[in-house]
């Protein structure tokens, strides 16, 4: 067994936190685990690629996911998601996108429209196998007073769609190790997650 996923965002959206919760999850399984975070690019608002592979050792020979072959993307904004296409295809990856943007400084400076989501689901569909879209960082500042709980939403609605192959239980346990500020609303904002697959 391998499963390789692609988690990508911008800065200050908690891409790496997420990173290392699923990674977290998979070694509590007892799996194999390699990764890469790519922390030069991690200031707020530039782009950030991460992944995670976890599975059986001699199925795993690098910590970096090849072209097309991503299991799961986690597109935490969604323009993020069409870069992303590069790691998918349709056969086999499935996509979990927060629909909030984060619109460039130089999209509003020099007038470069930004898509809608639709349009951003139309360039992903190609090359997806599914496309789940969600209201993330939005539910999160609603329910939890702030977007940033909008990554562990995202996660659980990943296990909530049962796309991520790792138990729920691993998944808090790992919440409280990798996110303990905030930790109560952090396990809440997980719970959100497993709940809104059902409110689509």
């Amino acid at each position: 067994m391998k499963f390789d996923v692609l988690l990508t965002g911008v800065g200050g959206e908690g891409v790496l936190t997420a990173q290392v919760v699923i990674a977290r999850a998979a070694d509590l399984e007892g799996y194999f685990v390699r990764g890469v975070q790519l922390h030069g690019l991690a200031q707020r608002g530039g782009s950030i690629p991460t992944m995670v592979r976890f599975g059986d050792e001699d199925e795993i020979s690098s910590p970096g996911i090849m072209q097309a072959n991503a299991n799961l993307v986690l597109a935490f904004e969604p323009l993020e998601a069409v870069r992303a296409v590069y790691y998918a295809r349709q056969e086999k990856t499935i996509f979990v996108v927060d629909d909030h943007p984060y619109v460039p400084i130089y999209s509003r400076l020099l007038n470069i429209p930004y898509p809608d989501i639709s349009e951003v689901k139309k360039k992903i569909a190609p090359f997806a196998k599914e496309v789940h879209i969600f209201s993330a960082r939005k539910t999160a500042k609603e329910e939890f007073g702030n977007p940033i709980f909008g990554n562990t939403i995202l996660l659980g609605a990943a296990s909530g769609l049962g796309v991520l192959p790792l138990k729920e239980e691993s998944l808090r346990k790992a919440i409280k190790i990798s996110a303990p500020r905030e930790l109560e609303k952090n396990l809440a904002a997980f719970e959100k997650g497993l709940t809104i697959v059902c409110e689509k």
